[in-house]
């Protein structure tokens, strides 16, 4: 697929238009529903297609909507690609390592913030227009209403309609910086969302900071617009880095913003749709019932400060953009997979004997890690894990398997097979506590677990182990390449 010719597109239309010409998407005029149907049909496809990759699903006969819904966008290494405007994602993580300075310090990730390359995004910062087309269609006050919209409930238990492609805009009160994140959104009323923010985002920080002024946040919810935006919220970017800017480094264009109706925030000018108001961190707080996570469970039930809409706006022909929360395999997983390999460059920088990493899916992205190293002392793979657990974004791992730099991390089985033949449960694993995943319904705790270390290297006399340590089997290469080429020869090609 030529990555090329999305260059220029800048909203999300392009991209299913272009994705539907070429068999990526499959658009379904059939009448379906929005009440569990949509997500229904989206996990069949993804989980039993009969084609590889499973495509995009533009459902344009929503009952009782006009508004089309968009579905498993992300879901395909194809896709991913056209999104990122290239042909491999090496070349992306190319790009991405040549932001940072060669001689970065050992350190927490957020030591990026000290290398204003990455911070400036190659100055490729968003700028401000006037008009958008996400405002040509405006409600303000109780002219809102979100029963308007194709709202997805995707699973049975949850206790409200979700909004789960949605980029969360906030603002810091003092410095004014922007930040954007990506968490599921309940529709509680037509006027009323909550947030389902983590006690580590960055929104759920600043909400913290607006509440100890005892003032109203101002939040800004995006659909749509160029796919990079959601991704770029998504991505483990350093703290002090705007994601709408590395949006428009991935684009290799400046993102278009536009100040909002009712709120001082800017959004995506080329976004669908736009979702203003004030969380009002004096009032009480409601209790919110469950919510579908792409760990395949729900969340609990929880306390959380509504966010009261303003204004909601909107193109005149809007799509709905949708992610549907499952167990593996899911778009979540994909987004894991393209970031481990996007920002494995930083990662080295930090951490510089790791030679690869891989998120295995049925770790939902999030709580299983291999890491490979190249080992020169003992005890390093320690070393390894510990330096690993430390990052923030890091944090929800609950288990990291760590192998010698020949172990292939991308062959799951080969990788297992290191576990059961290298470790010695008495000696090799390694045990931690502290903050972790806050949907991980496995902590006693919320947010407060314990992890696992894997050490599956070859131990020497200074690990504990004083008997020799066995080659693995192998044959020559020159071998293997002779009974390649006489394969046809053999009647086995």
């Amino acid at each position: 697929m030529n990555s090329t010719r999305m260059m220029n597109a800048d909203q999300l239309a392009d991209f299913v238009a272009d994705f539907e010409e070429h068999g990526q998407l499959v658009r379904v005029s059939a009448p379906v529903e929005s009440e569990l149907e949509i997500a229904a049909i989206t996990e069949q496809v993804l989980k039993t297609a009969s084609t590889d990759p499973p495509p995009a699903l533009l459902f344009d006969q929503v009952r009782g909507h006009k508004v089309p819904v968009l579905t498993n966008l992300y879901g395909s290494l194809p896709r991913m690609l056209q999104i990122l405007r290239s042909d491999s994602l090496d070349a992306v993580a190319d790009r991405i390592a040549g932001l940072v300075a060669p001689d970065l310090p050992e350190g927490w990730f957020d030591s990026l913030k000290i290398i204003p390359q990455f911070s400036q995004l190659l100055n490729i910062k968003p700028r401000t227009v006037k008009t958008a087309s996400c405002q040509q269609v405006v409600k303000l006050g109780r002219d809102v209403n979100l029963s308007e919209f194709p709202l997805l409930r995707n699973w049975p238990e949850e206790a409200f309609p979700t909004i789960t492609a949605g980029q969360i805009v906030t603002q810091d009160p003092e410095l004014k910086n922007r930040f954007v994140d990506a968490r599921p959104i309940q529709v509680i009323s037509d006027q009323q969302l909550a947030i389902r923010w983590s006690q580590h985002d960055a929104g759920y920080q600043l909400l913290q900071q607006f509440q100890a002024r005892q003032q109203q946040m101002p939040v800004a919810i995006v659909l749509g617009a160029d796919p990079t935006c959601l991704y770029a919220a998504h991505a483990p970017l350093p703290s002090i880095t705007d994601p709408y800017a590395f949006s428009g480094f991935l684009r290799n264009q400046a993102l278009e913003l536009v100040r909002c109706r009712s709120v001082e925030l800017d959004v995506p000018a080329q976004a669908e749709i736009v979702m203003e108001g004030f969380i009002d961190t004096t009032a009480d707080p409601l209790t919110v019932g469950p919510v579908a996570n792409p760990t395949g469970f729900y969340s609990s039930p929880t306390e959380i400060f509504p966010l009261q809409l303003s204004a909601v706006t909107h193109r005149s022909n809007p799509i709905w953009p949708a992610l549907i929360p499952a167990a593996p395999p899911s778009e979540a997983g994909l987004f894991a997979q393209v970031t481990a390999r996007l920002f494995l460059p930083l990662l080295k920088l930090l951490v510089p004997e790791i030679v690869d990493v891989h998120f295995p899916a049925a770790g939902m992205g999030r709580y299983l890690l291999f890491v490979s190293i190249r080992k020169s002392y003992p005890h390093q793979a320690r070393r390894v894990v510990n330096a690993l657990w430390s990052l923030e974004r890091l944090l929800s791992l609950k288990m990291i398997v760590v192998v010698d730099s020949d172990t292939d991390v991308q062959d799951e089985q080969l990788v297992w097979s290191r576990v059961c033949t290298n470790v010695n449960p008495g000696r090799d694993l390694i045990f931690s506590e502290g903050p972790g995943d806050d949907d991980d319904h496995s902590m006693p705790v919320q947010g407060i677990g314990h992890k696992l270390g894997l050490d599956a290297t070859r131990k020497s006399a200074a690990e504990g182990h004083p008997r020799p340590w066995p080659a693995s089997l192998s044959m020559p290469a020159e071998l293997q390449e002779q009974v390649q080429s006489r394969l046809d020869e053999l009647g086995l090609a």
